[in-house]
C-alpha cells in the first residue's frame, strides 16, 4: 500500500518549507502508486482474457464463482454431486467411477402380436476406469471395467418384429461383466491397443447420432447395424486404433466367433475347439466443413467384417444340408453435423446414414440401411434437449424368399424421440415407433409401440 506522509513542524514557516520540499516527492509517490495499480489491474485483465472469453468458473466483482456440484442439485452434473465432492480428488488419483440407471415404461398401442398393459424394464451400468499413468504405474495405460444388470423384456415379445423394439430390454440377467480390458496408448496417443473382454459396438460401426440405446434411439436397427456382429460380438478379443493424422483413423480388430452364450467370460470357446475368430477393418474419414458458425464435424466409416463360422445355405429340402463359411460383409456408418446455431456448443442439426451387406445365400436379411436427423436445442432455452427421427429397413434376401418363405418381405421402422433434460443428471425421453411388416413375413401388418425412458446419472 502507498501512503503519503507529511512531517509536522513547530511553526507555520517550517511547515510550509517542509510542504514545499516534500510536494515533489508526494507527486512522485502518487505517480508510482498509480502506475503500480494500473500494472496490477492490467495483469488481472490479461490473466482473465478479453471480456466474454473468461472461463465460466472464473470469479469477478460482478460474476460470482460457480458453485460446486451438490447431491441432488438442480444444476449438478450427477445426482450424487460428483460422489459427494470426492470425484475430482479420485480422478486426480486415476480413479473414475460412473453409474447410470435406465428405466423403461413401454406398451404396444396398436397392431403387433397383441396390445397389452404397460410393461417395465430397467438396466444399470457401472463403469470403473483406472488411469495407470496418473497412478504412476504404466505410462499411457488404462483399465476399463463395465458391469451391468438387467430386468425384464418390456414390450419386446408383443411387438412381433425380428429386431427388438427396445434394444435395452434383454431380459433378466444378474450382474455380469460387459467389458473388461486393458488399453495401451503409443506414439503420443495416436495408437491405442486394447485387449480383454470387448464389446465391439463401442469399437466399430459407431455413430454420433445413432449408437446408444441408453440415450438415443431405442430400436435395435437405429442403434447398430443388425447384420454386422457388433452388439452381439461381446467376448475375448483385441483391437488396434491407429490415427496417423487428425482427419483419418483405421481400426483393426478380432474377437472370438464362438462367444455364445453371452454374459460368459468366453475362455471355454476362445481357447478350445475350432480356432474361429471374427475380423474387422474399418476406415474413418473425419472432415470438418467450414461454416459461418464454426466447423461442421463429420465421420465417414467404411468397414469390412470377416466371419468364419459356417452357416446353412438356403436350399429347399436339400439333403444333406450344405454349409458355407468364411463370409465377408461390408458396411458404412456416416454421421455429419449439418448446421450449427453457434460456435460455442453442439446445438444444431445433424444427420446419419448406415448401410450393410451380407451374403444372400446364408443371411435372411442381406441388405440393411437406415438414416435420420437429430436436432439439439430446437426449443429456445432448452439447449440440451434432443429431438430425433430415424428410419430403417431390413431387406429380405431373394434366396431366402425363393427357397424358404415366398411371403417373406422387408421390415421397416420409423422412430421419433425427444430427450428432455429435467436436470443434467435426469433425462426423460418419450419415444414412439411404427413398425411396418414386423416379422418380415406378412403375418402381422404393422405395430404401434412407444414408451418413456428415464435415465439417471449418479
Amino acid at each position: 500500500m502507498c501512503r503519503d506522509i507529511v512531517a509536522g513542524g513547530s511553526s507555520e514557516r517550517e511547515r510550509r518549507k517542509r510542504f514545499g520540499r516534500n510536494r515533489a516527492a508526494q507527486i512522485r509517490r502518487g505517480l508510482g502508486c498509480g502506475v503500480a495499480w494500473l500494472w496490477v489491474a492490467a495483469g488481472g485483465v490479461a490473466a482473465q482474457g478479453p471480456a466474454g472469453t473468461r472461463p465460466a468458473d472464473t470469479a469477478s466483482a460482478t460474476q460470482p464463482a460457480v458453485k460446486k456440484d451438490v447431491p441432488f442439485g438442480l444444476n449438478s452434473k450427477t445426482m450424487s454431486g460428483d460422489w459427494f465432492g470426492f470425484g475430482p480428488a479420485m480422478r486426480d488419483l486415476g480413479i473414475d467411477i460412473q453409474y447410470y440407471w435406465n428405466s423403461h415404461f413401454t406398451n404396444v398401442m396398436g397392431g403387433g402380436r397383441t396390445t397389452g398393459d404397460l410393461k417395465h424394464s430397467s438396466t444399470y451400468d457401472l463403469f470403473l476406469l483406472l488411469d495407470l499413468e496418473k497412478m504412476k504405474l504404466i505410462k499411457g495405460g488404462d483399465v476399463l471395467l463395465h458391469a451391468r444388470q438387467q430386468w425384464g423384456r418390456g414390450s419386446n415379445p408383443w411387438v412381433g418384429s425380428t429386431q427388438d423394439f427396445n434394444d435395452d430390454a434383454d431380459g433378466d440377467h444378474g450382474i455380469y461383466v460387459d467389458q473388461l480390458y486393458y488399453r495401451q496408448h503409443f506414439w503420443n496417443r495416436r495408437i491405442a491397443w486394447q485387449i480383454g473382454y470387448l464389446d465391439y459396438q463401442t469399437i466399430v460401426d459407431r455413430n454420433v447420432f445413432a449408437n446408444s440405446e441408453d440415450k438415443q434411439f431405442m430400436n435395435t436397427t437405429l442403434d447398430n447395424n443388425p447384420i454386422i456382429p457388433t452388439a452381439s460380438m461381446t467376448g475375448l478379443g483385441t483391437a488396434v486404433t491407429i490415427k496417423p493424422v487428425d482427419w483419418y483413423s483405421v481400426i483393426l480388430g478380432t474377437g472370438d466367433a464362438q462367444r455364445f452364450p453371452l454374459y460368459k467370460p468366453g475362455f471355454s470357446t476362445a481357447f478350445h475347439d475350432e480356432a474361429w475368430f471374427i475380423g474387422y477393418m474399418e476406415h474413418n474419414l473425419q472432415p470438418k466443413i467450414p461454416s459461418r458458425n464454426g466447423p461442421l464435424q463429420g465421420n465417414y466409416r467404411i468397414g469390412m467384417v470377416y466371419e468364419p463360422t459356417p452357416r446353412q445355405v438356403f436350399r429347399y429340402r436339400e439333403r444333406p444340408a450344405r454349409f458355407k463359411g468364411d463370409d465377408i460383409g461390408l458396411y458404412l456408418s456416416f454421421d455429419q453435423m449439418l448446421w450449427r446455431e453457434n460456435g460455442k456448443d453442439n446445438q444444431g442439426l445433424g444427420g446419419f446414414f448406415r448401410y450393410g451387406w451380407r451374403d444372400p445365400d446364408t443371411y435372411r436379411f442381406n441388405n440393411f440401411w437406415s438414416l435420420g436427423l437429430c436436432y439439439t436445442g430446437l426449443i429456445p432455452t432448452r439447449d440440451r434437449d434432443v429431438l430425433g427421427f430415424g428410419f430403417s429397413q431390413l431387406d429380405e434376401s431373394f434366396m431366402y424368399r425363393k427357397w424358404r418363405d415366398r411371403k417373406a418381405g422387408n421390415e421397416s421402422v420409423y422412430e421419433v424421440y425427444y430427450a428432455f433434460e429435467v436436470t443434467p443428471w435426469l433425462v426423460v425421453t418419450p419415444d414412439i415407433q411404427y413398425i411396418d411388416n414386423p416379422g418380415g413375413n406378412d403375418s402381422i401388418s404393422h405395430a404401434w409401440a412407444g414408451g418413456i425412458r428415464v435415465r439417471a446419472s449418479f
